[in-house]
């Protein structure tokens, strides 16, 4: 036999009615499983999140390389004419030397963007042979500088994204 079932009778309240005011109880695993919901609902917050830095900083790399070369552009220009003024004043070695660093840069510059290590062998080829000439200005070199430190950022950057996407 069934245990009998024990109604309540409440002031106010109908036989087999529940109390004025009291909540009826939530089973414990419904809490549970709002608990679990808030979590993933947190975890898939949080992965959307790092989607958006790891993108950000992919767009930063880009952005900081092209503006890095964009400076080597402007630089190299301006020495271009350095140089042509200079040429009628230093003869013919200058002119030679000078031209095997303008075939240096200017390759440089026409290939960063698909080979990025290619370009950068260039550049320190240009500097190597600069040294005892001193035919690029200062700009020029931090310019080539500035190429370097863009590319070691970078590479940290695409390494954090990469992280960031993984998670």
């Amino acid at each position: 036999m069934g245990a009998a079932a024990v109604q309540c009778k409440c002031v106010g309240g109908e036989e087999g009615s529940e109390a004025p005011g009291e909540e009826p109880a939530m089973p414990a695993g419904d809490e549970d499983l709002k608990a679990k919901n808030a979590q993933k609902e947190k975890m898939a917050e949080a992965k959307k999140k790092m989607a958006i830095y790891a993108k950000n900083l992919r767009v930063r790399v880009t952005k900081e390389q092209n503006e890095a070369w964009k400076k080597v552009e402007s630089e190299y220009a301006v020495q271009v004419m350095i140089w042509q003024s200079m040429s009628l004043q230093r003869g013919a070695k200058h002119q030679g030397v000078s031209a095997s660093l303008q075939s240096k840069i200017e390759y440089a510059i026409s290939v960063h963007a698909s080979n990025l290590d290619s370009a950068l062998e260039a550049l320190d080829v240009a500097l190597e042979k600069n040294r005892g000439y001193d035919l690029l200005g200062s700009s020029m070199s931090e310019a080539v500088n500035g190429i370097r430190a863009s590319k070691l950022k970078g590479e940290a950057r695409k390494a954090l994204a990469t992280i960031l996407d993984s998670v």
